[in-house]
């Protein structure tokens, strides 16, 4: 998974293919295939973000990681909070999205584990 989203990532940057940032992302959500979103991203933000992609079927992709480690692996020497993706295949995000949902239901399992 960390590497199709690095792949994906790393080929919108090259082709110029994203935008970074809340306010950017929020006015460019229309026509963006994927959402990444890091775990530092204030919650105010995030739900204006969340309604706006759910508007527009968009999918997200919670980042596990601060908005450092999401800029370190977009080869920024700044922080990113959220960046929206508007290359990529179909099959490639797809892949990103069932490793969420495989992820989940691995976490899911050791809770009731737990239990």
């Amino acid at each position: 998974m960390v590497r199709t989203l690095d792949k994906v990532l790393k080929d919108a940057i090259a082709a110029n293919k994203y935008k970074c940032g809340t306010k950017q992302v929020l006015g460019s959500i229309k026509g963006s295939k994927l959402i990444v979103v890091s775990n530092t991203i204030s919650p105010n933000f995030r739900s204006k973000i969340e309604s706006e992609a759910n508007q527009e079927n968009i999918p997200i992709y919670p980042f596990d990681g601060n908005s450092f480690r999401l800029g370190k692996l977009c080869n920024k020497p700044f922080r990113i909070n959220v960046i929206a993706l508007k290359s990529g295949t179909d099959a490639q995000i797809n892949s990103i999205l069932s490793d969420i949902q495989l992820k989940e239901s691995k976490d899911n399992k050791y809770q009731q584990a737990a239990k």
